[in-house]
């Protein structure tokens, strides 16, 4: 993940914000916490999670818990 604070023209992206739903993502690396103290690190992202992000914003700033769940529920 890059900077917290990165951005793109026009845009200021917030990496403590999950980009599909404008929820907090309550992720904890962005948050300047150890990675191992994410929730993400203790789930399984099936493929295709991903491609919901808009392109402009993957890699910048993480999913939250609920819109991982509602994919696997969608999606599975």
């Amino acid at each position: 993940m890059s900077d917290p604070q990165d951005s793109t023209p026009g845009q200021t992206l917030n990496a403590l914000i999950c980009p599909l739903c404008g929820e907090s993502n309550a992720c904890a690396y962005a948050e300047g916490k150890p990675h191992s103290e994410c929730w993400c690190g203790h789930v399984s992202f099936p493929e295709g999670v991903f491609e919901r992000i808009p392109a402009e914003q993957r890699r910048k700033s993480c999913i939250c818990q609920r819109c991982l769940e509602n994919y696997v529920r969608d999606h599975h």
